[in-house]
């Protein structure tokens, strides 16, 4: 991508980093018809349910008899109170008003004083809970909540198989954080895709991390995609060798590569991975003009023919990177406050370096695209 010859039509004003019109366009045309990211199949075992929000729109996810992931509308189909508050909950699903019980299809199957109500007993499928189309990839849940659009596949293009290879072995969440930034969400996206910031920003952190090669040429830019894009940065050789001499210590792991991995999965999902031997995967919610909730989790996968010593250096590794993501997001968090007050006072475009900022150039272009047509005629085998 040539950034200086990119049109200013793709590219996002200041403006449309704290204008409340501009958050309800994106509500109104953007959000509503993207499959959005909202939670991992393993946290969905037998009787749990969980509370999200994805733009303004409060749903709740669970597993239906088939095991397939369901989302409904976290709204009583009685009287309307909130089922459930954020994160997971045990348990079938309760209103907490009357008491009424939903089925894991959303019906109601469980009403006091249910003679009063002949018309539900009659039929209770009519009042069901409000349903948004959803599918798992994976571990992955997504959903979408305009009723027509692209299947899940066609809208994730060649990230789906990512996103499939990723979920091999991941066996539960080792870490887990949720935090609220004081910047608009695509800030917080735009400030994930580009590491020409890290000498300034993360000198005490990125900067010092061993473990990346330090050749100019190292992260290669993945951006075919019209919507998603990633990049790769070849592991230090130096750290490859580390872990073959550990390999028959701490065993073997269903993906192993050789580089630093950042996906952003377009537009509330972004993945990286270092060798594959865990999945660090935060989900942005803009909550606000001005204020981005970010959910992180950080998910591990199973060893195999592992030693009680290989197990012990991995929970080190582990714990070393769960400090490290944490000190991360601070300072990211930090940067991105400075920069939303910047935008509520700029004017013009920003500048966007060629090759050092491609990524960002690609999303801002990715969401103009999709601001500006009309969402339900997106088709993923269209030419970007």
């Amino acid at each position: 991508m040539n950034t200086s010859t990119e049109s200013l039509s793709y590219r996002i004003h200041p403006r449309a980093y704290w204008s409340p019109e501009q958050r309800t366009q994106e509500l109104l045309h953007l959000f509503p018809h993207v499959w959005l990211f909202a939670g991992l199949m393993l946290e969905l075992q037998e009787k749990m349910h969980y509370g999200v929000r994805l733009g303004e729109t409060e749903l709740l996810l669970q597993r239906d008899a088939q095991g397939n992931p369901r989302a409904f509308l976290n709204v009583c189909s009685h009287r309307h109170a909130k089922l459930c508050e954020p994160g997971l909950h045990k348990g079938p699903v309760r209103c907490p008003y009357h008491s009424w019980v939903f089925d894991r299809q959303g019906i109601p199957t469980g009403i006091p004083q249910k003679k009063a109500f002949p018309m539900v007993m009659a039929d209770p499928e009519k009042f069901r809970l409000k349903e948004f189309p959803c599918a798992a990839v994976g571990q992955f849940i997504f959903v979408r909540l305009s009723p027509q659009g692209p299947s899940l596949q066609e809208y994730l293009g060649n990230q789906y198989d990512f996103l499939e290879h990723a979920s091999l072995g991941m066996n539960g969440v080792l870490d887990e954080f949720q935090e609220d930034v004081a910047a608009n969400w695509k800030i917080v996206i735009e400030n994930s895709l580009e590491g020409y910031h890290i000498p300034a920003v993360h000198n005490r952190t990125f900067g010092q991390v061993d473990g990346m090669s330090r050749e100019e040429q190292a992260p290669t830019f993945f951006l075919d995609d019209p919507l998603h894009s990633h990049l790769e940065h070849s592991a230090n050789s130096d750290w490859v060798t580390r872990f073959a001499r550990m390999g028959k210590k701490i065993g073997q792991w269903p993906w192993r590569f050789e580089h630093y991995t950042h996906h952003l999965i377009f537009p509330n999902l972004t993945v990286t991975s270092f060798m594959g031997y865990s999945f660090h995967i935060q989900r942005f919610d803009p909550i606000s003009t001005n204020r981005t909730h970010v959910h992180s989790r950080t998910l591990g996968v199973h060893f195999t023919n592992a030693t009680e010593v290989g197990c012990k250096m991995m929970e080190r590794i582990h714990a070393d990177g769960h400090s490290f993501t944490r000190k991360v997001f601070i300072e990211d968090g930090d940067i991105c406050g400075k920069i939303q007050k910047g935008v509520e006072q700029a004017t013009q475009y920003a500048v966007l370096g060629q090759g050092i900022e491609d990524r960002v150039a690609h999303f801002q272009k990715s969401y103009q695209s999709l601001m500006t047509r009309e969402p339900t005629k997106y088709s993923h085998t269209e030419n970007n």
